[in-house]
């Protein structure tokens, strides 16, 4: 995914917040991911939201930079993607062959990876694929494939569970990726993060539940 994917929704954020819309730089590993991106802001403390495994990489640069972030928001993201024992992620072989049909044929993945992200809303696919294919500059195959890698190894609960700054996640009640009750889990880990769900969204909140996203968010930076 790319940053043109928040639309409209970054232009409303706007007209209450200064905000930074970040491309995710290509990197091997989530530490030189976090690095890079507060690189290229000034020194100003700022409150960071990460979407799907934008939110893997909010943790990491919460955990990175604790003088700087002021807030973090996990929107339809956790801090570990796929299932473990006692945690309710993405089952591991379900993952294994999403990577592997996304290898062998990535475009037709990809645009079955966006209908799965919309599932029970299929009116917002024409708008989703829109903006998707509107990136300024599309990621290399292999860089996608990192990303990929990286959201399947990265583990950041016990990251999530030491981060002092307030900590909000915004889970939707139909994500196809993101089990719900996956929201108890994290509040287990850290008792002072803020659980919103949001009803009748999905994976992409911002575009199926908008205005419920954007309270969400009122509600967090607060």
């Amino acid at each position: 995914m790319h940053s043109e994917m928040w639309g409209d929704f970054a232009t409303q954020l706007s007209q209450h917040y200064r905000v930074t819309s970040v491309d995710l730089p290509s990197r091997d590993n989530l530490n030189d991911i976090a690095d890079a991106i507060v690189a290229e802001l000034n020194d100003e403390p700022f409150y960071i939201l990460g979407w799907s495994f934008g939110g893997t990489v909010a943790l990491k640069i919460a955990e990175r930079f604790p003088n700087q972030v002021q807030g973090l928001i996990l929107m339809a993201a956790n801090p570990c993607f796929v299932a473990k024992e006692n945690w309710s992620g993405m089952p591991q072989k379900t993952f294994n062959t999403f990577a592997e049909q996304f290898h062998a044929n990535p475009a037709t993945t990809l645009q079955r990876f966006l209908n799965l992200q919309l599932q029970g809303f299929p009116t917002f696919l024409k708008d989703v694929k829109r903006r998707f294919s509107s990136a300024k500059h599309i990621p290399k195959l292999a860089d996608l494939e990192t990303s990929l890698m990286l959201l399947k190894t990265s583990d950041l609960r016990n990251v999530l569970k030491k981060l002092t700054c307030p900590i909000t996640a915004i889970l939707s009640d139909n994500d196809a990726l993101i089990p719900i009750q996956i929201g108890e889990k994290m509040q287990a880990l850290q008792p002072n993060l803020q659980l919103i769900t949001l009803k009748n969204a999905t994976h992409i909140p911002f575009i199926t539940q908008p205005e419920n996203c954007l309270d969400a968010i009122f509600d967090a930076i607060r």
